[in-house]
């Protein structure tokens, strides 16, 4: 096995959007607890005992023997192991993960991958022409995938297989050595120490894919731990839209990691859409390096699992280089989607631009941890950052941080987060027009999360998660309006 893995470590909608864009929801107040929601309750969660170090040593020591890979894939691995057992599992007395409640994670079993068949019916298309991969249970299933024709130097592939990327011929792992964190985050090393498979994708100085790109993680259950990697590298001017869409059925854990090496002029248009089962715990990250004048747009949608956490670590490493991120969290019931987000300006005249949003209802909860940090050279930066929460339940909570580190003196950056319920004064203005209750409610909530939507350029993607958002929000009468 030759790979990278362990290497590199509805037109009435549109319509009621700029109508209720800023009167969808009123502010609540920080209570003392330093809690951001309803003031009146505080909620505790028990920190994890965790599974102890022993137990995956020796899941460790039984994948390295039956899987007979080259001493340097193995020694890679182990190397990605030894940190993971440096770090340990995460407890809630560590501060970047106070607001994670793992315990629910120490009742899975953690069985490996196992093949399984997938109805290609039950899988979700991007209803246009795309480059399309499949991964069942983190391994790449070929009768499920279709390669369009490719560009000369283009690459497309399973990351098992591609020689291009061995550890020992040099290649895509120096590259993405390079890029920034994700060091101390323990279910990353899990995924170098773990990981059978993923997706790479290469485009050549100045190659410009018109077609997109659509990578499908789905997973069958049965308390399996999968952890698929995705490399993507686009060399100067090269340019690609990417769509990534984790999904599957039962209890299992997803353990991602996402690495993209963006060059001097390049595009990439990358959206990630988390649509887990119920009970499945989704622990991903994803880092980012970007070159001078380069763009990406990150497009992160959150609906599904237990538990959804995405930690995105963005180095913008050239001048005039801009970043968008733009992510939505819906989650209902129990569901808790968290965001932790670090973008480092190292380079004058960049831009980024951060827009998170969450939908909560039940007893739902959600985390948005954003840092921007301006070197002390990185002099005209630009950044903003914004996180606002809508809590459709008085027993849902938002939990926001939004941060600057600025160490150069001459910039424009700012944050801001809002978290509250729907304004009343909105909805009787809209029930004073003969819309009723229900509809009035569910055109607001509607509204507030399609902004995030309006973000993404991509049509066919875009309409499909507007129907899926009022899907997920039970708001049927919009589900209509949009299908017609």
């Amino acid at each position: 096995m030759c790979w990278s893995m362990a290497a590199s470590l509805a037109l009435a909608a549109r319509n009621w959007r700029w109508n209720w864009k800023n009167r969808a929801m009123r502010s609540t107040t920080r209570n003392p607890a330093g809690r951001v929601g309803p003031p009146r309750e505080i909620r505790t969660m028990t920190a994890v005992a965790p599974l102890p170090t022993d137990f995956w040593r020796q899941r460790f020591m039984t994948f390295v023997a039956n899987h007979h890979e080259p001493e340097p894939i193995t020694r890679l691995r182990q190397q990605a192991f030894e940190r993971f057992a440096a770090l340990g599992l995460p407890t809630r007395q560590q501060e970047a993960w106070r607001f994670t409640d793992l315990s629910a994670l120490t009742a899975l079993t953690l069985q490996p991958p196992a093949d399984a068949p997938v109805d290609a019916s039950a899988l979700p298309t991007l209803e246009t022409s795309a480059h399309r991969l499949v991964f069942v249970n983190g391994r790449y299933a070929p009768g499920l995938s279709k390669l369009e024709t490719l560009p000369d130097g283009a690459t497309i592939a399973s990351l098992n297989p591609h020689p291009n990327l061995s550890p020992t011929g040099g290649g895509a792992e120096d590259e993405f050595a390079q890029l920034p964190g994700l060091e101390q985050h323990p279910f990353a090393a899990l995924n170098g120490a773990f990981g059978e498979d993923g997706a790479v994708i290469h485009l050549p100085r100045g190659t410009v894919l018109e077609t997109p790109i659509h990578l499908i993680f789905h997973c069958t259950g049965g308390d399996m731990a999968v952890y698929p990697r995705l490399l993507i590298t686009l060399k100067d001017r090269a340019q690609a839209t990417v769509v990534v869409e984790y999904r599957g059925q039962g209890r299992y854990l997803n353990a991602p990691v996402a690495e993209l090496s963006v060059g001097a002029g390049a595009v990439l248009d990358y959206h990630q859409i988390q649509e887990e089962s119920a009970q499945a715990f989704h622990l991903g990250g994803i880092r980012v390096k970007q070159g001078r004048d380069s763009q990406t747009r990150l497009h992160l949608l959150s609906f599904g699992g237990q538990l959804a956490r995405t930690d995105l670590e963005t180095l913008l490493d050239g001048e005039q280089a801009q970043c968008l991120l733009n992510g939505l969290t819906v989650a209902r019931d129990n569901q808790a989607g968290n965001f932790y987000v670090r973008v480092e300006h190292a380079h004058p005249h960049g831009s980024s631009q951060q827009s998170f949003r969450s939908v909560l209802d039940g007893k739902a909860r959600s985390v948005f941890d954003g840092m921007i940090h301006v070197r002390p050279h990185a002099q005209k930066t630009d950044a903003r950052q914004s996180s606002r929460n809508l809590l459709l339940s008085k027993q849902a909570a938002a939990h926001s941080n939004p941060r600057l580190e600025i160490l150069a003196d001459d910039v424009k950056c700012g944050h801001g987060s809002t978290t509250g319920f729907l304004d009343p004064n909105a909805e009787f203005y809209l029930r004073a027009r003969g819309i009723p209750a229900a509809q009035a409610r569910a055109m607001l909530v509607y509204a507030f999360a399609n902004d995030n939507l309006n973000l993404m350029s991509l049509t066919p993607l875009r309409e499909r998660l507007a129907r899926l958002l009022a899907e997920r929000l039970a708001l049927d009468s919009i589900e209509e309006d949009i299908a017609s």
